[in-house]
């Protein structure tokens, strides 16, 4: 199980440079001024916060593979809070996804909303 092993501590590894980038991005969104972009990458940033201390969870979980019992029940239950973990941080990149493309689509309808604004005021 070496193998599994050294992966958790690369999902480890890749975790906290993950968290580190979201660090910094937290200390550049206390910057924006207010407005409904302000709160969407608030929002993304406390998504992608859990989303990655998860990852870090499941690698940490994935080197302790050598403590968990060799019982079906033991290794049953191990493998499916991995495989769990692993669908909530799915869950939630779809989430991020879907908020992004609403937002990038408010935007748009904005833009076309002052274009006809803009053309009806001719």
């Amino acid at each position: 199980m070496a193998g599994a092993q050294y992966f958790g501590y690369g999902l480890v590894a890749v975790s906290a440079i993950l968290l580190a980038q979201h660090w910094f991005q937290w200390r550049d969104w206390r910057a924006l001024p207010a407005g409904r972009r302000r709160e969407f990458l608030r929002d993304q940033v406390q998504r992608r916060f859990v989303a990655s201390a998860l990852i870090g969870v499941v690698g940490a979980a994935m080197t302790l593979v050598d403590q968990v019992p060799r019982t079906p029940l033991a290794m049953s239950a191990y493998l499916f809070a991995l495989l769990l973990a692993g669908g909530v941080i799915l869950l939630i990149a779809l989430a991020d996804m879907r908020a992004t493309r609403r937002l990038r689509d408010e935007e748009l309808l904005d833009v076309v909303a002052a274009e006809l604004r803009k053309a009806e005021g001719r």
